[in-house]
């Protein structure tokens, strides 16, 4: 076999390779991805906390708090921005602040 086949021969292999690669990391990714979205829709109302299905969205201006309505629980769940929403209403914040004080009284 000439110099230049073997060349020839030992790209396509590497080519061929680097292709399968690529198939099988997109194939992980979609997995990965569909995972992910099965679990989230799996478990979109259980409560972080404690992990029953008893999570209810309730409503607070702009803001959808989670709320864990399991008697042992109480849990608030918020998303990412959503306390940053809150304390931006003033009214919120000094309710907020008497029922906190007011567990320690």
């Amino acid at each position: 076999m000439s110099d230049h086949l073997k060349i020839k021969v030992g790209n396509e292999d590497k080519y061929f390779a680097q292709q399968e690669q690529d198939q099988l990391k997109a194939l992980r990714e979609k997995a990965s991805t569909e995972n992910t979205q099965k679990y989230m829709d799996e478990h979109k109302y259980h409560c972080f906390r404690c992990g029953t299905e008893s999570l209810v969205e309730i409503q607070k201006g702009a803001v959808s708090i989670d709320l864990c309505v399991n008697d042992g629980c109480g849990a608030l769940h918020l998303d990412a921005g959503e306390l940053d929403a809150l304390l931006e209403d003033q009214g919120f914040v000094t309710k907020a602040r008497k029922s906190v004080f007011d567990i320690f009284k």
